[in-house]
C-alpha cells in the first residue's frame, strides 16, 4: 500500500486475463471492449481506477507496455469511440473514479512494429521511461499475445485552473492474453517417446500455438485409480520455443532412478494463468541400468570355472 501522504493511483478493477480478441486494423472491426476481471454476462466490469488522496478532476493517459519489466512502450494500439487517438487512450475525469468501458487492442502487424513506436516515442508516451531502444530487437523482447494495460496520471497544481501539471506514480495492471492465442492446448507430435529415468534427454514437442511465458510441459505418473504418484516438469526457456508452435525440452529426472523396468507415465501441456492442461501422451522412463548390473561380485576365476565347467564335461561326454 502506498503512503496517503500524497495523491496516488489504484488499480480496483483489473482487466481479465483474456477476455478480448486482438483485431488487425485490416478486419475492418473493432476490437471488442476489454473486460474487467469480475465480469460476468449477467453483471458485467470493466477495467477501473481509483485517484487516493485527491479531490477534483485529473488527467489520464492509458497505453500498452510490455508484459515483462522494465515495462516498456509496446506497440499495440488503444482503440475506442471517443478518447482514443494515436493509440493510446486520454481523458479528463470527475471524481475518485475513472471506468474504461469502451477499450479495445488493435494489434500491429510485424512488419509495423517500429512505426507505431516512433509514434509513441513522438507522443511522449513511456509511462516507466524505460526509452525506445528495444524498436531495434522488438521481434526478441516484444511478445505480440500479450500486453498490459500502464495508467499515468496527473492533477491540478491549484484546484480548478486546468493545468495538469502533477505527474502521479504509473500502475501497470495484470498481463491481457490475446484471446486467440489463449486456445485449447493440444499436443501434436514428439520427437520421442522415451527417455532415461535420470532426466536431461531433449524432446521436441509440437504443438498448436503457446504464449512462450505461459506454458509448462508436465510429466506424470498415476495408479490404476488415478491417483497421483509423481509429477515433474520440463526444462526449457522462452527461447526454447519456436514460433509458438514448437517446443524444444529436456525431460525431468525421475523419483527412482533404481528402476528396473521402463515406468508408463504421461506428458501433456499446462497453462498457467488459468490451469488448463491438455489431452496426455503416453511416454516411457527407461531404466539405465540392466538387471545384470546388480548380479553379486564375483571373484573372477571361480566365475569363470563356475561359467565353464558344465559345458566342458558336456563336450567330452559327447566326444
Amino acid at each position: 500500500m502506498q503512503s496517503t501522504g500524497f495523491p496516488y493511483v489504484q488499480i480496483v478493477e483489473q482487466p481479465a486475463k483474456c477476455g478480448v480478441r486482438f483485431r488487425y486494423e485490416c478486419e475492418g472491426r473493432i476490437s471488442g471492449a476489454i473486460p474487467g476481471s469480475r465480469s460476468t454476462p449477467s453483471s458485467p466490469t470493466f477495467p477501473a481506477i481509483r485517484l487516493i488522496g485527491h479531490t477534483g478532476s485529473a488527467k489520464v493517459v492509458v497505453s500498452c507496455v510490455t508484459k515483462n519489466p522494465p515495462f516498456r512502450p509496446h506497440p499495440h494500439n488503444l482503440v475506442g469511440k471517443k478518447s482514443c487517438r494515436d493509440g493510446v487512450c486520454s481523458l479528463v475525469f470527475d471524481g475518485p473514479v475513472c471506468v474504461f468501458n469502451n477499450l479495445g487492442i488493435l494489434c500491429a502487424k510485424r512488419k509495423d512494429i517500429r512505426d507505431r513506436l516512433r509514434l509513441r516515442e513522438s507522443l511522449r508516451v513511456d509511462p516507466f521511461r524505460t526509452g525506445f531502444s528495444h524498436r531495434g530487437q522488438a521481434f526478441k523482447v516484444i511478445d505480440l499475445a500479450v500486453v498490459r494495460l500502464a495508467f499515468q496520471v496527473w492533477i491540478e497544481a491549484e484546484l480548478g485552473s486546468g493545468d495538469y501539471c502533477l505527474p502521479l506514480e504509473p500502475v501497470v495492471s495484470e498481463p491481457i492474453y490475446d484471446k486467440k492465442a489463449m486456445s485449447e492446448l493440444a499436443i501434436g507430435k514428439l520427437s520421442h517417446c522415451s527417455a532415461p529415468v535420470t532426466g536431461g534427454q531433449e524432446v521436441i514437442l509440437l504443438c498448436d500455438r503457446v504464449v512462450k511465458d505461459d506454458i509448462q510441459v508436465r510429466f506424470y505418473e498415476e495408479t490404476a485409480d488415478g491417483i497421483l504418484v509423481w509429477e515433474a516438469y520440463a526444462e526449457f526457456r522462452a527461447q526454447d520455443i519456436h514460433k509458438h508452435f514448437a517446443i524444444s525440452f529436456r525431460t525431468p529426472r525421475y523419483a527412482d532412478t533404481n528402476v528396473l523396468s521402463p515406468v508408463a507415465v504421461a506428458v501433456q501441456l499446462r497453462r498457467p494463468s488459468d490451469g488448463q492442461m491438455s489431452e496426455s501422451m503416453p511416454f516411457w522412463l527407461t531404466p539405465v541400468r540392466s538387471p545384470d548390473t546388480f548380479l553379486p561380485d564375483l571373484d573372477l576365476d571361480a566365475g569363470l570355472v563356475g561359467l565353464w565347467e558344465e559345458p566342458t564335461r558336456d563336450i567330452i561326454m559327447l566326444e
